[in-house]
């Protein structure tokens, strides 16, 4: 299995959580983001604010994306047809580990750097 090693950890411009990783052992591997859409707003609110806000957590997204990008965690449509939006390369059912998405996409995450 290809390694992925973090480039970017938590980019602000996407999704709650987002990591941008190069997957390959040379000048011609890919660069790869990861969404992990779950996040804990209404815990972060009431942890700024004191107020408690109720969230239904069934509406809440439960799946990881796996999108293409650039060197500069650019994301880049897998199909190619920006009319039917950004498409993902794999979306990870139940998935909120970055390790267990880039496995589905067919990457080891190298946590040794």
């Amino acid at each position: 299995m290809t390694t992925a090693t973090l480039v970017g950890q938590g980019l602000s411009r996407y999704c709650p959580t987002t990591n941008h990783y190069y997957c390959g052992d040379g000048p011609d591997g890919i660069f790869l983001l990861v969404t992990i859409a779950r996040y804990d707003v209404a815990g972060s609110i009431e942890t700024l604010t004191g107020i408690k806000l109720p969230i239904n957590v069934v509406q809440l997204p439960t799946h990881a994306d796996v999108f293409l990008s650039d060197a500069d965690a650019n994301v880049l449509d897998a199909d190619g047809d920006p009319a039917n939006g950004m498409t993902p390369l794999v979306r990870v059912p139940d998935c909120d580990d970055f390790a267990t998405a880039l496995a589905a996409a067919g990457y080891e995450l190298d946590e040794a750097h």
